[in-house]
């Protein structure tokens, strides 16, 4: 009988021991926990709306055969927030918004509206990714590519085309400019070649470029200015810059 109640103890201990190790397997295989989710969070695409991760839109913003310049989204998802946030880093002009999302912020499913305008600013493809994100992580992106405009635009207005200056004049003059394209400005040598440094161009941005000049002491003089596309330097508009001489008449 002691024999038996020995045997039965050494199973008891037994037992509890395998109970320890397979609670312990058991806590270390639990999902993991993301956001106060338990599990992963996922976000998929479905239902009536577009499932496209990858959009090819025209250069008037149309999708597809349909011309639609808007596509919506069936998203499917646990997370407890999100928002919609595009990124166009690889875009010359990336500080320009031509996506638009429609509710930009959303809680667990939703459906939301992805706007695209035409491409009028640049003379090349540009791209977008549109993120979804969830507790500062990307947790879906669609990849939006859009042709490039029709027609390059490099334009600056005839009477802008040529600039007088005094002889003693500090003013800054502005030059405003329309491009769809990346520009440069750059002052013409003179016609033996060599450099011109008593022109100044500064303020160079997007949409204008400002012009000044240095004190003259001499006779009338002239120069210019060439303002080109930087990928086709063709396409071309020349700045006439005319500044009077010691006791000439004054600049118009």
């Amino acid at each position: 009988m002691k024999r038996t109640f020995k045997y039965v103890k050494m199973l008891t201990v037994l037992v509890a021991s395998a109970a320890v190790v397979l609670t312990t397997g058991c806590k270390e295989e639990q999902p993991y926990v993301t956001n106060g989710i338990d599990g992963p969070i996922y976000c998929e695409f479905g239902g009536t709306g577009s499932t496209e991760e990858r959009l090819i839109v025209s250069t008037q913003g149309y999708i597809g055969d349909n011309y639609a310049i808007s596509v919506s989204y069936d998203m499917y998802t646990n997370a407890p927030d999100w928002e919609i946030v595009p990124d166009y880093s690889e875009c010359y002009d990336s500080e320009y918004d031509w996506v638009t999302a429609s509710p930009t912020h959303g809680s667990h499913d939703g459906r939301f509206t992805l706007k695209f305008q035409a491409n009028q600013r640049q003379g090349d493809t540009r791209c977008a990714n549109v993120n979804i994100v969830s507790g500062g992580q990307i947790i879906k992106t669609i990849r939006v590519e859009q042709e490039k405009a029709q027609t390059t635009q490099l334009y600056i207005q005839p009477f802008l085309q040529t600039l007088n200056f005094k002889a003693d004049d500090e003013v800054i003059k502005t030059i405003p400019l329309d491009a769809n394209v990346a520009w440069s400005a750059r002052v013409n040598d003179d016609e033996n070649g060599d450099p011109v440094d008593w022109i100044v161009v500064s303020g160079v941005t997007k949409g204008k470029f400002d012009v000044s000049v240095l004190p003259n002491s001499g006779a009338d003089r002239e120069g210019s200015i060439t303002v080109y596309q930087n990928t086709n330097g063709n396409n071309n508009i020349i700045v006439t810059i005319k500044q009077a001489g010691v006791g000439a008449a004054d600049a118009e």
